[in-house]
């Protein structure tokens, strides 16, 4: 060989060398994204349409040496699951700088999965003993303040199917007039009443979702020493981890979405308690992350929420996976909807009559609420929504039927639970048929156990 053709050669290596090492960090992460789609069984087809790209192009980068488009890149790693930066690096598109970051963020998720599993078998534990929000809240308080007792009580929704729908806890202070009952003379007592209770068991109130109730015949008047501090703290809607034998038929992410008292919380958690699923409510779970008191602002609620829901319905196979979550505010609805993917979540809307709605823009009117002409809108873009860009079984619309909500008669709320068992019912019926959801005559929990109370 000359020394010209020598020079050549050894010119050519560079640049050989160069693409040699691109050919292989396409191969190592193309057999990292159909292991991750093998995984999820997930097809190319599916996974494509979820990125929103045709399944020639992904095919084509998973098996003929093209190189992916740095552009879809985000959206692939949330659908397979896998992290962004995880992706980059294996096909070696990090500077140096940057090159332990994906080791880092998996050791964050290994991390966040492990504490999540915890969680879920610590509910299993708690459930066993029966720990529930409302004794952690009256234990918390004994723990954290020698100033209060408290009293706990269960508190059932339902007249046809009677379930236990919360936790009512009353709070009083332990001193040498504690044995004296009723409202105080001044309101500013029970305001700065709350107040202590609240810094002592701050915590444990935003875990739980405690609220404080105003007096009245029905939140303790007739058992509370203190009928000005009782605090309600769900039982039957409460956020809660995924349980030990979740349903794996189902496509792994439902969201209820409903204006308020439309029943999108009660709907969701009987649908999460019957598939053995985690369940969260969007106020919930902002108000959790974000830690916000009582006393937070509407703006500052509405954008934790807006938040809150964006996460979940852009990440279905990962932090909203084997979830039903729920939520009913019209503007957090109005600014996330729209970010609807193809297929996941399945979508249930409850589509409130006329009556509910006028209802609830009276209310939001009377407490001066800037969103009172949002309402129906909210309703309306949900279900153009789904009705546009959607396969007809990846969403069901329910129509609500008029309440007796304002009717001030004892039965009310137990006959507005009645018609949201009912919903959940034809909910669950539709996961049955056609997404392979448990049959309600053979399911546990309590929306099995309700329906067999009428139909055996």
């Amino acid at each position: 060989m000359t020394n010209d053709a020598q020079s050549g050669a050894q010119s050519k290596r560079p640049g050989e060398d160069s693409r040699g090492a691109a050919h292989e960090a396409r191969q190592r992460w193309a057999n990292e994204v159909i292991q991750a789609l093998a995984e999820r069984r997930l097809s190319i087809n599916a996974a494509a349409r979820e990125i929103g790209i045709s399944p020639g192009r992904l095919q084509a980068w998973l098996h003929q040496d093209v190189e992916p488009s740095p552009r879809v890149m985000r959206d692939l790693a949330r659908v397979i699951g896998r992290s962004h930066t995880h992706l980059l690096s294996l096909l070696e598109w990090l500077p140096p700088e940057m090159s332990d970051a994906p080791m880092r963020l998996e050791a964050t998720e290994k991390l966040n999965e492990a504490i999540g599993e915890a969680r879920r078998w610590l509910r299993g534990a708690t459930r066993a003993v029966g720990i529930r929000g409302g004794t952690m809240v009256a234990g918390a308080l004994l723990e954290n303040s020698r100033d209060w007792g408290a009293t706990v009580r269960n508190s059932m929704r339902g007249q046809k199917y009677p379930t236990r729908y919360a936790v009512r806890v009353g709070a009083h202070p332990v001193d040498a007039v504690s044995g004296i009952r009723g409202l105080p003379d001044d309101p500013r007592v029970t305001a700065d009443d709350r107040h202590r209770i609240e810094l002592a068991i701050f915590d444990t109130m935003l875990r739980t979702s405690a609220h404080w109730l105003e007096p009245g015949p029905a939140t303790g008047a007739h058992w509370a020493r203190r009928p000005d501090l009782v605090m309600s703290v769900p039982s039957l809607c409460a956020s809660r981890p995924r349980g030990l034998r979740p349903n794996l038929l189902v496509p792994p992410s439902i969201v209820v979405v409903g204006i308020p008292h439309a029943g999108s919380q009660e709907v969701g958690a009987l649908l999460a308690d019957l598939l053995d699923w985690a369940y969260q409510d969007v106020k919930a779970l902002a108000a959790e992350q974000f830690e916000l008191g009582p006393d937070t602002s509407t703006e500052v609620v509405e954008r934790a929420e807006v938040a809150a829901a964006r996460r979940l319905m852009e990440d279905p196979l990962g932090i909203a996976r084997q979830t039903v979550w729920s939520y009913l505010d019209p503007k957090p609805i109005l600014q996330t909807f729209r970010q609807l993917g193809p297929e996941l979540p399945l979508v249930v809307l409850l589509r409130a009559p006329d009556s509910l709605i006028e209802h609830v823009t009276a209310e939001f009117a009377e407490r001066g609420d800037p969103d009172v002409d949002l309402v129906e809108a909210a309703q309306n873009l949900v279900r153009r929504t789904v009705e546009t860009n959607r396969a007809p079984n990846s969403y069901l619309i329910v129509d609500v039927p008029d309440l007796p909500l304002g009717s001030g008669k004892p039965d009310e709320t137990d006959l507005i639970f009645d018609a949201y068992v009912e919903l959940a019912f034809r909910a669950a019926e539709w996961l049955h048929i056609h997404h392979g959801g448990p049959a309600l005559a053979q399911s546990d929990g309590i929306l099995g156990r309700l329906w067999r109370s009428v139909n055996t």
